[in-house]
């Protein structure tokens, strides 16, 4: 990775309660042992992290499961912590703590079988009539629906991946997209939003998760994305084109030498605002810097994705790089091209792109002729 591409951390108190570690250990394995100092506890019983922890790794011999990492937290508690690989470099391990302990607060405790807004999901939506919400949703699931746009939703609900195993929120994402396919007769349902609208579900109720979705549908514009013959698309896949040129000209070389082109591997992560890819419990900061930031952002996030991998893309043919780029190699941390997220998310803010520029060239797109009018 490139040295201008460091991951920020923000320094703050953390309030966390633990879990004990896992009661039905596995064969023997090793385990690394990851012990904080600085951790004091108040008279509530309250764990509070200092600023800037020392962390120390002591690799013993015990039975535990193949990813599992305990810290001792001075006596007072363990966190099983799965996000190790077992070979992982104590560096990066010690990295990845840091960032577990010193990151800012994260109100949102979402689980997926909680049906509840959570705080998250509040904000994002700013202040809102509950009421009002629910009546409007429950109108719209009594209309009637295209029958086709029904099979096809039911068909991609069950390939949404990031709620597999949450039958009950498979069924709250069916009835949003059906909602929201009677609300926007001009889009009605295209491939890619069942991701969108998965993100948004796990943390809210569905009205809530319907109004999300069309807040930001409407945020960035997306109907030219999501109707028939998706005229939106090129605007996008060109303005990814230039910035990969100027932003990573070296790479942008390499692709075109190897007959690479932004569409082969990007078309997927604009329709599912990279859903399809980033673990559903990772998606909050992508969600707070879409809304904040739009586009702009999620423009940050392509070039920070491949700034994240450059170095061994460069080594790579066309068949290699689009492996590495296709979505189908991140189903949800079962892949061999481990991404570390909360780095990746956190860090693509800082790729310069001017908000300004992106809106002023958004403004220039002719979708009838497919190009800039500059």
């Amino acid at each position: 990775m490139s040295q201008q591409f460091q991951g920020r951390s923000s320094h703050g108190q953390l309030e966390r309660k633990f879990e004990p570690a896992i009661e039905n250990p596995k064969p023997a394995q090793q385990l690394r042992n990851i012990h904080v100092t600085g951790v004091t506890r108040d008279a509530s019983k309250t764990i509070h992290y200092p600023k800037q922890p020392k962390i120390q790794i002591i690799k013993v011999p015990q039975r535990c499961g193949s990813n599992q990492t305990v810290c001792s937290v001075q006596g007072f508690s363990t966190l099983t912590y799965d996000d190790i690989r077992p070979k992982e470099k104590e560096e990066s391990v010690i990295n990845k703590i840091m960032r577990l302990f010193t990151r800012e607060v994260d109100p949102c405790k979402c689980l997926p079988y909680q049906n509840n807004t959570c705080i998250k999901a509040k904000e994002w939506l700013g202040n809102y009539d509950a009421d009002k919400l629910k009546t409007k949703y429950s109108n719209l699931l009594e209309s009637k629906c295209e029958p086709k746009i029904i099979k096809q939703i039911n068909l991609d609900v069950e390939r949404t991946h990031p709620l597999k195993n949450y039958p009950q929120k498979l069924q709250d994402l069916q009835q949003v997209l059906i909602a929201y396919s009677k609300y926007n007769k001009i889009v009605g349902y295209m491939q890619g939003m069942n991701f969108v609208a998965a993100g948004l579900i796990y943390h809210s109720d569905n009205y809530v998760a319907f109004e999300l979705l069309r807040k930001l549908i409407d945020l960035l514009q997306m109907n030219d994305l999501y109707s028939p013959m998706s005229p939106g698309l090129s605007k996008h896949i060109q303005l990814i084109d230039y910035l990969i040129l100027t932003k990573m000209p070296d790479l942008y070389q390499h692709f075109c030498i190897n007959g690479v082109k932004v569409d082969m591997f990007c078309a997927s992560w604009l329709f599912s605002l990279f859903g399809m890819m980033i673990p559903i419990q990772k998606q909050v900061k992508l969600y707070d810097c879409i809304f904040k930031y739009g586009w702009t952002y999620i423009y940050q996030l392509i070039i920070g994705f491949l700034l994240y991998h450059q170095e061994i893309l460069m080594s790579e043919d066309m068949t290699g790089i689009i492996c590495i780029l296709s979505q189908q190699n991140y189903r949800i941390d079962d892949n061999e091209f481990e991404v570390d997220w909360d780095e990746l998310l956190d860090a693509s803010l800082n790729v310069k792109i001017s908000k300004t520029f992106i809106q002023e060239m958004h403004m220039k797109f002719d979708t009838k002729i497919q190009t800039f009018k500059l």
